[in-house]
């Protein structure tokens, strides 16, 4: 694995893995956690909340991968990307009633959906546990204001880019295929179909990717980062 992936991985597992922040819970906590808790699987394109519907749970990823959608002056927007031991909107659960977006499952997935009240008794009672919470929500805004401030500067082949990079990092490879088709890349990156599949061609025949269908392999990972920065 080249060494941008293996740094900017562990990295972001250091400040957005969510189980390191389970972890705090004592053992009987953890036993109430299961107890309370429900585990369903979706498959890729199924929908896993919609916004409006009522904050009774909290959503944890325990595999696949899954794409947040905002709706803002009737549009809708990709707010962002989680992946596997991860919470689905954790920042917006506590300061509303319901739930202000909306979950879709990109590939097969897994979440468990912890009753909310349950998890408030942990935060009052277990100062460990919540203090291990908010540094892990600190980092997903972090993260969510960088990724937001990166791609409104950029241009198609500089957020393409962007997206590109972090696909790799989120499946720990140069090589992978992509859990959406193109329609879905322009929708995610706010883009038009068309603007998409251009750069993909271009970036093919520049031989920084080597694309074949939803295959992407990702030939001169230096130039590509190098576009997510001046694009």
């Amino acid at each position: 694995m080249p060494d941008f992936l293996r740094e900017k991985t562990q990295l972001e597992y250091d400040f957005l893995n969510a189980k390191e922040c389970l972890n705090m819970l004592t053992e009987d906590e953890k036993e109430i956690l299961v107890q309370h808790k429900t585990d369903l699987e979706f498959k890729a394109g199924e929908t896993i909340v919609k916004r409006g519907a009522v904050v009774n749970n909290l959503l944890y990823v325990t595999e696949g991968l899954v794409k947040l959608e905002v709706v803002n002056d009737h549009k809708v927007s990709t707010l962002g990307l989680v992946q596997s031991h991860s919470f689905v909107g954790l920042i917006c659960c506590f300061a509303f009633k319901n739930f202000d977006f909306t979950a879709v499952a990109l590939e097969n997935t897994k979440v468990s959906f912890i009753e909310i009240d349950v998890f408030e008794k942990f935060i009052k009672s277990n100062g460990e546990f919540s203090m291990a919470l908010i540094k892990h929500m600190s980092g997903i805004a972090n993260g969510l204001f960088h990724r937001m401030t990166r791609l409104s500067q950029k241009n198609i082949d500089g957020a393409l880019s962007i997206l590109l990079l972090d696909f790799a990092k989120i499946y720990i490879s140069p090589n992978y295929t992509l859990p959406v088709g193109r329609k879905e890349l322009a929708e995610i990156l706010g883009y038009s179909k068309e603007s998409v599949i251009n750069t993909l061609s271009k970036f093919n025949k520049e031989g920084i990717l080597n694309v074949v269908d939803r295959k992407i392999e990702i030939l001169n990972i230096k130039k590509l980062e190098q576009i997510s920065i001046l694009g």
